[in-house]
């Protein structure tokens, strides 16, 4: 540290940092990311044993904790520093992972995590086992300081984030956000404060015709041309939407991409060249972005898919929203905001960095809860998730776990003594 960082640090700050082991968090990150914890259903694992290793951190260090299982090997971890009263401050990881894919394609083993140029190689390094490391370890050196804060930091350590979100929803409808006034969000963004996140709705549509041999279309009734035209009128949507709504300080243009378009359908069999198959199915993914209404967004897609069916009475459609999670925008006069954006400057003698978040996170699961402010940083370059030989700047976790501590202290404040 240096004479200046010291100067802008309280003396309580310096102490509780000095309490930090380096090489103690490092040590913990190659251990996670080591837990191989992609969720494979075919096989029945999943997060347990990441969740178990959590766990056991948290105990050692004295704190109150929970172990939740909200699916067959896939639990939630919660801990709390504090008595419970005052506000809480939560900081919120999770412990799945993607797939590593072909093991053959990476440079390491994918969870070996390597050491190498300053980096820590391996499948959930970044996103974002170092993160829930940097939770961990910031609160260990506050609880080996001793010191007694004005509230309460609650470390919600949840699975199924790159899924459906179960766990975040578990620990929601569990009452745990109850508790909750502000939340820190630990993915990678390079310690940036990302303020805003775009929303997500997926959308199932499918377009009913009739089967028949490709030899003899006439004696059934191709969905194909309607799904062709019903694309053509979902770009049109996406165009309007742009226009109206422009680009996002933080989050860019608002998207609706297809993701999966299948002839036959899913479980409708395999297709064959001779076959005109009596289905056509299409995923659309919409990236939404502050002022977007999703229901007028799905009455619009529903009344292009009314439009496209009407030419022939033999054709028909379904439509399934399958999940909507709404765009989040938190001011920078937000206690949380304001508390993080002091310590960075405070640790880095710059302003911060912020930003927003192209995809979706669990936040948006606990801002939909009663609006709790959240804010998105942790360390990880905010491209390397899911790629092949994803990785994680040491540099970056060692700020990131400091971030948390001043961010902890000037949020809920030190009211005096020692615990």
């Amino acid at each position: 540290m240096t004479r200046e960082q010291s100067i802008r640090l309280t003396p309580l700050e310096q102490e509780i940092l000095s309490h930090i082991d380096d090489e103690e968090v490092i040590r913990w990150v190659q251990e996670l990311t080591r837990i191989p914890s992609v969720w494979r259903p075919e096989q029945g694992v999943g997060e347990e044993a990441a969740a178990r290793w959590v766990e056991a951190r948290c105990r050692e260090m004295g704190l109150e904790t929970w172990f939740e299982e909200v699916q067959p090997g896939r639990p939630n971890v919660i801990a709390r520093y504090g008595d419970g009263s005052g506000p809480t401050l939560m900081f919120e990881g999770h412990t799945d992972v993607v797939t590593e894919g072909d093991p053959s394609l990476w440079t390491d083993p994918p969870f070996s995590a390597t050491i190498r140029d300053g980096r820590i190689y391996g499948r959930g390094a970044n996103d974002m086992k170092a993160g829930v490391v940097c939770a961990l370890a910031a609160v260990k050196a506050l609880v080996q300081s001793g010191v007694r804060l004005g509230g309460n930091i609650l470390l919600g350590i949840v699975c199924d984030e790159e899924g459906q979100m179960l766990g975040i929803k578990h620990f929601v409808a569990r009452g745990w956000a109850d508790r909750v006034d502000a939340a820190i969000i630990c993915e990678p963004e390079e310690n940036h404060l990302c303020i805003a996140q775009k929303g997500v709705m997926w959308i199932r549509a499918q377009i009913q015709g009739v089967m028949s041999h490709g030899a003899m279309p006439l004696t059934g009734v191709n969905t194909a041309y309607p799904m062709a035209r019903f694309l053509t009128l979902v770009q049109s949507l996406e165009e309007r939407e742009i226009a109206r709504h422009g680009r996002h300080e933080f989050l860019g243009q608002p998207s609706i991409t297809p993701t999966v378009l299948q002839m036959p359908p899913r479980g409708a069999g395999e297709p064959q060249n001779n076959v005109m198959p009596g289905a056509c199915e299409v995923v659309l993914d919409f990236r939404l972005v502050p002022g977007q209404d999703p229901d007028e967004l799905a009455a619009r897609i529903e009344t292009m898919l009314q439009a496209v069916t009407a030419v022939d009475e033999r054709l028909a459609y379904t439509m399934e929203v399958v999940e909507v999670r709404h765009p989040t925008q938190t001011d920078r006069e937000e206690p949380v905001v304001q508390a993080l954006a002091d310590a960075y400057t405070a640790l880095t003698g710059r302003p911060p960095i912020y930003g927003g978040v192209p995809g979706s996170t669990d936040g948006t699961i606990l801002h939909a809860w009663k609006g709790i402010p959240i804010v998105t940083c942790g360390p990880g370059d905010i491209h390397i998730p899911h790629h092949v030989d994803e990785w994680v700047s040491i540099d970056e976790i060692k700020l990131a776990v400091r971030l948390y501590v001043v961010a902890a202290v000037r949020y809920l404040k030190e009211v005096g003594g020692r615990q």
